[in-house]
């Protein structure tokens, strides 16, 4: 974008504002505090840090603006001197007059000038260039006849959208490292044992070495069934939950049916589709931690089970139970909540050993 000519007003405020802006970051020293604009002058009162604080004041004059430099005379400087010894004054005023210099300000000692290179300073903003071309300054504002503005509005663009990117990745680096440390503590966790867990390892050792992974699966209906049986004597499992285990996973196992086929729903669900209909509630509602420490398998088949078993549910009639029960549980959860979220139930009190599973879960906190 090109702009032939414009003119701006700028007040003492905004003076402040672009002083803070664009000089004190390169210079932490300074601190500018107010800006006044009278006639044909500026006055500028602040401080500079270097070792002790050092108040002062500067009166300067704008004489000119040819080319893009600026020139000021200095009219009236005040350093407030008391108790500070001369050394710091110099060691200030040359550590000042240098960093003012790669900024493109630079001072004449022989008439007093001071020269402001606006170019130099513009390029803190950048894919923006311009020619000031004239000044005048009347009731307290200056104003500035700009010509020759060209602004790169792609560059511009670019410049933002990489610091929207740069934040994105951040944030995605701070995700990651989480879910990698959530994962962490999940591996390091002291799984539950019982009776099932020498007699699944008595089975598992039977198994050839490349069989294995297809025993993991074959596994997988009487690990839900552990899952269920020690989700039950755990503490920390609300009891409504309880109760939805118990008759989810126990009803299968009666030599009748309870339930008339008649009953809306459920009575036509087969035994089958009421099993998947218990585990896909209590792996998606009872907190990570908890379901691992129970579980008897390997992690990896416990994640695909928790990501597929609502999908392949979708597909059974067991579908329309599962939504008409998730609703009136998170009505009764959004009353009284049952959990927490994933990473409160991964305290310290939880004891650990020393054993470590991959990542391969995303914390309910990152979900959300």
């Amino acid at each position: 974008m090109r702009v032939t000519s414009v003119t701006t007003t700028l007040s003492a405020e905004d003076i402040l504002f672009d002083l803070k802006t664009l000089v004190e970051p390169k210079v932490p020293e300074l601190e500018v505090s107010t800006i006044i604009l009278e006639d044909n002058y500026i006055e500028i009162k602040g401080s500079y840090k270097k070792g002790v604080t050092i108040p002062f004041l500067a009166r300067v004059k704008i004489v000119s603006v040819i080319n893009n430099i600026m020139t000021l005379k200095i009219e009236k400087v005040r350093v407030l001197k008391i108790g500070i010894p001369k050394f710091i004054l110099n060691l200030a005023s040359k550590t000042a007059a240098k960093k003012a210099e790669e900024m493109g300000v630079y001072y004449s000692k022989e008439n007093k000038n001071i020269s402001v290179n606006i170019e130099t300073i513009l390029s803190e903003v950048p894919h923006v260039h311009l020619i000031v071309d004239e000044f005048t300054m009347d009731k307290g504002l200056l104003t500035l006849k700009i010509k020759s503005i060209e602004a790169d509005l792609d560059a511009m663009e670019k410049e933002r959208n990489k610091d929207k990117i740069e934040e994105e990745r951040i944030k995605r680096e701070k995700e990651e490292k989480r879910i990698r440390e959530f994962n962490r503590k999940l591996g390091l966790l002291e799984r539950t044992e019982d009776s099932y867990t020498g007699f699944r390892n008595t089975i598992y050792r039977k198994v050839p070495f490349d069989k294995r992974n297809i025993a993991d699966y074959a596994l997988i209906l009487p690990d839900l069934y552990a899952l269920a049986f020690r989700l039950l004597k755990d503490k920390r499992v609300a009891r409504r939950d309880k109760i939805l285990i118990g008759f989810t996973f126990g009803y299968p196992l009666l030599p009748i049916d309870i339930i008339p086929k008649k009953f809306p729903i459920i009575g036509r669900l087969d035994d089958l589709y009421i099993v998947l209909f218990g585990a896909d509630h209590i792996l998606r509602k009872i907190p990570l931690p908890i379901i691992v420490k129970n579980w008897q398998g390997d992690l990896n088949i416990l994640k695909q089970v928790r990501d597929n078993i609502d999908m392949i549910i979708g597909f059974t009639p067991g579908k329309n139970l599962s939504q008409a029960y998730e609703f009136v549980d998170n009505s009764l959860d959004n009353k009284n909540p049952s959990y927490l979220n994933d990473e409160y139930y991964l305290t310290p009190e939880i004891k650990v050993v020393e054993k470590e599973e991959p990542a391969v879960f995303t914390p309910d906190s990152i979900k959300e």
